[in-house]
């Protein structure tokens, strides 16, 4: 029997980092991207209607600040994984992301490996 996909959302400001993050994830067998947008209100409706199981969002952005985004997104989606990627490692914004509910942060320059690990962390059944 084969398990169901992790269902993915892809918030991302930059239009090129987007296309390319949801092509990478979409050779993973295991993984399903179900929406793609910027970081705005159409993004946030987007994930609404779709209801998936991880949020892939960029710290970055022009709709609100990093941790009013973060805060909104999590109290909305409260049943989401949120993962944050962002510019600096260990930064003191990475432990406020992480204290407002963000499940996890990564750095945006680390291996896409690294990402995919996080990404189907806690995604395994049981």
């Amino acid at each position: 029997m084969n398990s169901p996909k992790i269902r993915i959302a892809v918030l991302d400001s930059n239009p090129k980092s987007r296309k390319q993050l949801v092509k990478l994830l979409g050779n993973e067998t295991d993984l399903d991207v179900v929406a793609e947008s910027e970081i705005n209100l159409a993004g946030i409706s987007d994930v609404e209607e779709q209801k998936p199981d991880v949020i892939l969002m960029d710290s970055n952005n022009a709709f609100t600040d990093r941790l009013e985004t973060t805060e909104m997104v999590v109290s909305r989606f409260q049943d989401t994984r949120i993962i944050v990627l962002s510019m600096g490692p260990g930064s003191t914004m990475a432990g406020s992301l992480c204290f407002v509910g963000a499940c996890f942060h990564v750095c945006q320059d680390c291996s896409f490996d690294e990402i995919l690990a996080v990404i189907r962390e806690g995604q395994q059944p049981v």
